[in-house]
């Protein structure tokens, strides 16, 4: 597979993730299909990987150094926040039912990892999107959105808002991937 190719089907990526990010929002709200929007969001995750990837491959040429330390931040980031995709589909429904009190009280290391894997996949998101804003080579109000998210996620009642922000964005920025519909890279990043 060529870089090309690879840069559209990771287009494809975000906007398969945007979708399931979307339906994840929509299942999470309804307490019978929680258990299914964990699997949507894990599936999400996984795309996730791709899709980021895709991103970085078309502007990396731009984004430089900088580009590079935010884009790993925000993958390994991403990567983390999967695994506690992943446990929320196979891990808490065991300890759900074998172990209630272990659920409900996580030890401290599992907090430790939980607020790792969140700061640095908020934190990546946040620091990639802003520059990938500034740069300009894909859609600007698209990786704008994604700024945002990280802080609606912390505001009250904002999770029901920030996975569908989410969710609209990547497809936007997947579009714009899949089509080719950027803007061409003008100069060499620092």
């Amino acid at each position: 597979m060529t870089v090309p190719s690879f840069i559209r089907f990771s287009g494809l990526c975000l906007i398969f993730t945007g979708v399931l990010f979307i339906s994840f929002a929509i299942l999470y709200s309804i307490s019978s299909l929680k258990t299914m929007a964990a699997y949507v969001n894990l599936l999400g995750m996984l795309v996730l990987l791709l899709g980021i990837a895709g991103m970085y491959f078309r502007q990396m040429q731009i984004l430089g150094k900088w580009g590079f330390i935010t884009f790993l931040i925000y993958f390994l980031g991403a990567g983390m926040w999967t695994g506690f995709g992943w446990s929320d589909v196979f891990v808490v429904p065991a300890l759900e039912k074998h172990a209630p009190q272990l659920v409900n009280t996580l030890p401290e290391q599992m907090n430790m990892g939980l607020i790792i894997s969140l700061f640095s996949f908020f934190g990546g998101m946040f620091l990639f999107n802003l520059l990938t804003a500034v740069k300009g080579i894909l859609p600007r109000w698209a990786a704008l959105l994604l700024v945002i998210v990280p802080f609606i996620d912390f505001i009250p009642i904002g999770n029901y808002l920030a996975q569908p922000l989410a969710g609209v964005s990547f497809i936007w920025l997947g579009y714009s991937l899949w089509k080719g519909t950027y803007k061409e890279e003008e100069t060499r990043g620092n």
